[in-house]
């Protein structure tokens, strides 16, 4: 039996304004609290509220910030 303690989930915190946003930052897309991408940002386009991310399997998505709920994972 082993008394190892499992690791703590990520802290997850929402992200409201594409500003907010930084290239390397590790985040989820969630629609309704289903989640539907996850990944790291690659650029940003705070003026239109868009962003390009990369998943770990190497799949590129342009999100629009107003379409889906997005947090940051750390």
């Amino acid at each position: 039996m082993s008394t190892e303690t499992p690791p703590a989930p990520p802290a997850i915190e929402r992200i409201t304004e594409c500003w907010e946003l930084r290239p390397g930052m590790e985040i989820e897309t969630r629609v309704g609290g289903v989640r539907r991408f996850a990944g790291q940002v690659v650029d940003t386009h705070p003026a239109m509220g868009l962003f390009w991310a990369v998943s770990h399997v190497g799949e590129r998505r342009l999100i629009e910030l107003g379409e889906y709920e997005v947090y940051r994972l750390e």
